[in-house]
C-alpha cells in the first residue's frame, strides 16, 4: 500500500498539540472572566485566537515540512518537474492573521540542462516546492495574498494599500504587493478567461453589448547605452500609451444592462493585435456566435469599426445579428464641433435651428443634415465643416441609425465601456507621477477590473481549484512516469 502524506503518528502529534493549545486558550479565558472587565475580554480572545491561529499554522507547517516521506515523494515528483533539491532554507512566510513567521523549508533549483549554461530560475533563484503545493503566493498565505491583492489594486497607490494593511497589523511593503498582483494577474490569456468563468458560462441565446474604447497610461522605459558621466542611473523613458478595454454586458429584454449578470471586462496596454487576440479569446470561450444579438458601441475610432465586426464575423456571428452603433454623445460634440467651424459671420446670418440638426441626426438622416447645414450657412465643399461632415458623418452614417437603434431596444450610448475606462485604468493607473512598466500593468488592470465589476470570486475561486488539481497531482504521483507540474 503506499504511504499516505501525513503518516498516522504526525496525525496523532498534530491532534495532541492542537488539544493542548485549545486547553490553554480556555484556561486564560475562564482567567480573565474574574476580572469582570468584558471589553478586555472580547480583546483577549480574539488575541488568543489569533495566537491559536498562528500556533496552528506554525506546527503544522512544522510537520509536514520535516517529514521525510513527505520529503521523500516531493524529491520524487519534483525530479520529474525538472527540479532538484538542494537544502532546507530558513525563511520567513506570512501568515492569514499578519505574522512572520520563520520555517526551514526544502529548496530546489532547476536541474542542469543537459546541453549549454546551467538555469537555476530568474537571477539564479529557486524555489519553495513545498509552498508553492501548499498554494503560498510568494511566501504569503494564500488567504492572506487574495486579501492584500484587493487592498493593492483598490487603494489609490501600493504605497497606501501597504498603509492601510499596516494597521490592520499585516506588514507588506509596496514592492511586495506589486509581486503579489503580478503572481496572481500575470498568467497567459487563456488562464485570464478561464479565471474569469463561471463552469459552463456562456452568452449562448443572450442579446450582448460590446463596448470599446481606450484609455491613457504612462509608462516606464529605461534607457539603453553608456552611463553619462557624473549619472548614477540611465533614466527613463516616460511614453504615453493607450491601454484598449472591452466590456460585454448581457441585455434585458427592455435594452438595459442586466444587473443579474456580471459582466466581463478586460483589456491590455500592449499593442492593437494583443488586445485582439484577448478580445478573441473572450468571445470564443463565451460563445459569442450562439448569441442571439451582438450591439457593437464605441466612440469614432476607425480601429474599432475597421477591427471589432470583422472579428465578429470570423468568429462566426451571423452578419445579420450585428448591430453597429457609434455613441450618440460623441455624435452630438462632433455636430457642435461643425458648427463651431463655421465661419462667425455666416453663423450670424443662419437660419437653422440645432434642434432640427439633432432631429436629422437622430433619425439617421445624414445626407440631409449635411444638405442643411451647407444651405443654411451658405458653405462651399471646401470649407472645414462640409470636410468634417463628410469624414466624420458621411463615412459613419450606417453607425448613426439612432431611431432604428431605439426601436430594437439596443443602447445608443458607450456609457457602460466610458464608465470602465474611468474606473479601471483613470482612477489607479492613470494618477499623476506614476510610470508603469508593461509588464506589470497588465496584471494591474486585469485584477482590477475583475474586483470592479464583481468577478473577484470566481477568479479566487479557479485559482483556489488550480492549486487543488496541483496538489491532487502530487498526491497521485508514485515516482513512475512523467509528472503533472504546474508552477507559477
Amino acid at each position: 500500500m503506499r504511504d499516505t502524506i501525513l503518516p498516522a503518528t504526525l496525525i496523532a502529534q498534530l491532534n495532541t498539540q492542537l488539544s493542548t493549545m485549545i486547553h490553554e486558550v480556555f484556561q486564560q479565558v475562564q482567567e480573565l472572566l474574574a476580572t469582570g472587565d468584558f471589553l478586555a475580554i472580547c480583546e483577549a480572545v480574539t488575541s488568543l485566537t489569533r495566537t491559536l491561529t498562528d500556533r496552528l499554522w506554525e506546527t503544522t507547517l512544522s510537520l509536514i515540512l520535516h517529514d521525510q516521506i513527505f520529503l521523500k515523494r516531493l524529491r520524487s515528483w519534483g525530479s520529474q518537474c525538472g527540479w532538484q533539491f538542494v537544502s532546507y532554507q530558513r525563511i520567513t512566510v506570512i501568515l492569514p492573521s499578519g505574522t512572520r513567521l520563520k520555517i526551514t523549508s526544502p529548496f530546489f533549483v532547476k536541474m542542469k540542462p543537459r546541453r549549454g549554461r546551467k538555469k537555476r530560475g530568474p537571477q539564479g533563484r529557486g524555489t519553495h516546492l513545498a509552498l508553492t503545493l501548499l498554494g503560498f503566493v510568494d511566501k504569503v498565505a494564500p488567504e492572506l495574498a487574495y486579501q492584500a491583492v484587493q487592498w493593492a489594486v483598490l487603494a489609490p497607490s501600493f504605497d497606501v494599500a501597504s498603509a492601510l494593511l499596516a494597521e490592520m497589523g499585516v506588514v507588506l511593503p509596496p514592492r511586495k504587493l506589486g509581486r503579489l498582483c503580478q503572481r496572481i494577474g500575470g498568467g497567459s490569456v487563456e488562464e485570464r478567461v478561464a479565471s474569469t468563468l463561471e463552469p459552463g458560462e456562456t452568452l449562448s441565446g443572450q442579446r450582448v453589448v460590446l463596448g470599446t474604447d481606450g484609455g491613457r497610461l504612462r509608462t516606464r522605459r529605461t534607457k539603453k547605452g553608456r552611463l553619462r558621466k557624473g549619472k548614477k542611473r540611465h533614466g527613463f523613458y516616460t511614453d504615453w500609451v493607450e491601454p484598449k478595454l472591452f466590456t460585454l454586458h448581457v441585455l434585458d429584454e427592455h435594452g438595459k444592462v442586466c444587473n443579474t449578470h456580471h459582466p466581463f471586462v478586460d483589456g491590455t496596454p500592449r499593442k492593437l493585435p494583443s488586445f485582439l487576440i484577448l478580445l478573441e479569446t473572450y468571445l470564443r470561450a463565451l460563445q459569442i456566435d450562439q448569441a442571439t444579438e451582438v450591439a457593437v458601441v464605441g466612440d469614432g475610432a476607425p480601429w474599432i469599426w475597421e477591427r471589432i465586426p470583422a472579428l465578429l464575423k470570423g468568429l462566426g456571428v451571423a452578419p445579420a445579428k450585428i448591430v453597429e452603433v457609434l455613441d450618440w454623445t460623441h455624435a452630438v460634440q462632433n455636430l457642435n464641433t461643425v458648427l463651431r467651424l463655421v465661419p462667425q459671420k455666416a453663423r450670424k446670418h443662419g437660419t437653422v435651428k440645432i434642434r432640427t440638426l439633432k432631429n436629422l441626426l437622430f433619425e439617421g438622416q445624414i445626407p440631409t443634415l449635411i444638405e442643411t447645414i451647407q444651405t443654411a450657412f451658405h458653405l462651399t465643399a471646401r470649407s472645414k465643416s462640409v470636410k468634417k461632415l463628410h469624414s466624420y458623418f458621411l463615412a459613419n452614417q450606417d453607425r448613426m441609425q439612432y431611431q432604428q437603434a431605439e426601436q430594437r431596444k439596443v443602447p445608443l450610448g458607450s456609457g457602460v465601456i466610458e464608465s470602465a475606462i474611468r474606473r479601471v485604468v483613470n482612477l489607479r493607473l492613470k494618477s499623476p507621477g506614476t510610470f508603469w512598466t508593461v509588464k506589470r500593468a497588465e496584471p494591474m488592470l486585469f485584477l482590477r477590473a475583475q474586483v470592479l465589476y464583481g468577478r473577484w470570486k470566481t477568479l479566487v475561486k479557479h485559482q483556489r481549484t488550480r492549486a487543488q488539481i496541483l496538489f491532487q497531482a502530487f498526491l497521485a504521483h508514485n515516482g513512475e512516469g512523467e509528472a503533472t507540474c504546474v508552477l507559477n
